[in-house]
């Protein structure tokens, strides 16, 4: 299952650097047009769907590595025990912290399903799409912060290998 999990994480990412070049050709394109006086309408509402999917769907692969925020000074400070102990109820806390946030996401996005919600400018641009995507990265979040916690054992040898966390 890490195997399977990993490898989505990567194809995940890798999708969000070719969203990220996609959402800077929108923008160049958007400011371009405007200098010749034909703005592109509703490029900069389609920029900023682009840039929440890059978010949601690069969650997982961040806290697969653990790049999310964290206080590393009270964790180091902790003999082994202390900190074996604080950072399985730092995961569990995080995995019933995603799973709400997962729940609320999935909520919005079937409501705004429902009801063809949508950006209401000089282009009508719908949401829904974009919320259900990111369900999907809520989802592979949510994997990955189950899956760390049975790899806390592994992490904690690293750290210590490491004189702490990278």
């Amino acid at each position: 299952m890490k195997n399977l999990a990993t490898r989505a994480n990567q194809i995940l990412s890798g999708f969000t650097g070719w969203l990220m070049l996609a959402m800077m050709l929108i923008l160049v394109a958007d400011i371009l047009w405007r200098l010749f006086g034909m703005p592109l309408q509703g490029m900069a509402e389609m920029s900023v769907f682009v840039m929440m999917i890059v978010i949601y769907l690069g969650f997982a692969r961040c806290e697969e590595h653990h790049d999310h925020v964290g206080l590393e000074f009270f964790t180091n400070a902790l003999p082994n025990r202390g900190r074996r102990m604080t950072l399985t109820v730092a995961q569990i806390l995080s995995v019933v912290t995603v799973g709400l946030l997962f729940y609320a996401v999935a909520t919005n996005a079937l409501s705004a399903f429902q009801s063809n919600e949508s950006i209401e400018g000089t282009v009508e641009i719908p949401t829904w799409p974009t919320k259900f995507v990111m369900v999907v990265g809520m989802a592979f979040f949510f994997v990955q912060a189950i899956l760390n916690i049975f790899n806390l054992p592994k992490r904690e040898e690293t750290e210590e290998s490491h004189g702490g966390y990278e």
